[in-house]
């Protein structure tokens, strides 16, 4: 069941990628060899990559694969990364899941605002910042639940 979801995960974010470098291609084309540049073209490709870069984050990176600062979480003994891992995973867990009620209610009042061309809602543009917080939120949940019980050692 995870490796099919992780599938479907891979599947979505290729397509939107496909997709935004499809749009870029008839951008450039349009531009340098039709000299009729797009109007709505940079502000799909923009909404595009919003899309891709949370929906990626949120579901396809592992903890190992973000940007980590550890020099010091890797000089410490198994115990003290263990505390430094309750700690993070807290800290994190909690302001992310802390600020989503906040953060979905000003999604929700984006949505009188549109894109100028596309007339898109910025709802539906912040969205997939939601779906962000909302997973990692919970995947540090997760973590310090695991790093509380028996097998920590392999939350490491």
């Amino acid at each position: 069941m995870l490796e099919r979801s992780r599938r479907i995960a891979e599947g979505v974010a290729a397509a939107v990628f496909a997709l935004l470098f499809g749009v870029f291609v008839v951008q450039v084309g349009m531009r340098f060899l039709f000299n009729r540049p797009l109007a709505w073209s940079d502000e799909l490709i923009v909404v595009l990559y919003i899309l891709m870069v949370f929906w990626s984050a949120a579901t396809l990176l592992k903890e190992k694969e973000h940007v980590m600062l550890d020099l010091v979480y890797a000089a410490l003994p198994p115990g003290g990364q263990r505390i430094f891992g309750l700690l993070g995973a807290a800290l994190t867990a909690g302001l992310l899941l802390w600020m989503l009620p906040e953060a979905f209610d000003y999604v929700r009042f984006m949505h009188r605002e549109k894109t100028p061309v596309l007339d898109i809602p910025f709802s539906y543009v912040f969205a997939p910042f939601i779906l962000f917080v909302a997973v990692i939120g919970l995947q540090y949940v997760v973590k310090f639940v695991r790093l509380l019980g028996r097998n920590w050692k392999e939350q490491l």
